[in-house]
């Protein structure tokens, strides 16, 4: 059985004493994943993984809370690494929650990185956190664009909107939390077709591994739960969900 995480940060220092150990065992059992750049030395690591590790796309960009840092001069910068084979741009948004940078920069950084992936032709890798009608209203503005919101816990409403504007869902660990039957239902509605698995990791683990690191071999308990809500076998979801991050990313495995 082949899986996809869209969403992993394999680059972070909580892999550094076993990196090279769950990058061999994801080899060994079908396991691809995009790693996700979230500022210039993560998106440089994530081009470093991919260079050495065929089952490992990486994808450049600066997360709004690093958005305060992020320059003129970074921003270009940041536009030579996706020149450098990324497939795709993010991760980048809005997170008004921790507000870690201001608003100004968050959207000017996501304005931006929306602008550089139209002009590359790349997907991107959406974050959004207590931020929806901003986010939505400026992904209306820029479009059209191509991507995922990543992490995606809101409601059916919500998916519409994104679903509407041509965009995918990422699903993680969080559909296997016993409170989160309306994340549950969101899946049961939408298409097949529009939905990816993630772990973002060294965050987000399912159910059964809560208080411990995430890491991409757990990723095939979401696809478990997901089995579940669609009446189907766990290897037909990881197939669908395959086959939908090879069309959005535009990879051949």
């Amino acid at each position: 059985m082949k899986i996809f995480d869209t969403h992993a940060h394999l680059d972070f220092p909580q892999f550094q004493s076993d990196r090279s150990l769950i990058l061999s065992a994801m080899r060994e059992q079908g396991i691809f994943a995009i790693n996700v750049g979230v500022d210039l030395p993560s998106s440089e690591a994530s081009l470093r993984l991919s260079a050495e590790n065929p089952h490992i796309f990486p994808a450049c960009g600066i997360h709004p809370h690093e958005a305060k840092t992020a320059s003129e001069e970074v921003l270009g910068r940041l536009g030579e690494l996706l020149r450098e084979g990324a497939v795709a741009v993010g991760e980048c948004g809005l997170d008004f929650y921790r507000n870690l940078s201001p608003k100004e920069d968050q959207v000017r950084v996501f304005r931006a990185q929306l602008r550089l992936a139209k002009s590359l032709d790349l997907p991107v890798i959406l974050h959004e956190r207590a931020a929806w009608p901003e986010f939505i209203a400026i992904l209306r503005e820029e479009s059209p664009l191509r991507g995922v919101v990543h992490a995606f816990s809101g409601d059916l409403s919500k998916a519409q909107e994104a679903l509407g504007l041509g965009f995918f869902l990422g699903i993680g660990g969080p559909l296997t939390y016993p409170k989160n039957e309306g994340l549950r239902q969101v899946l049961r509605k939408i298409p097949k077709s529009r939905v990816l698995l993630e772990t973002d990791c060294p965050y987000l683990p399912p159910q059964n591994f809560r208080g411990q690191r995430n890491d991409p071999l757990k990723l095939k308990y979401v696809a478990q739960t997901l089995a579940t809500l669609w009446g189907m076998a766990v290897e037909e979801v990881a197939e669908i969900t395959f086959q939908n991050a090879c069309k959005l990313f535009r990879v051949q495995p």
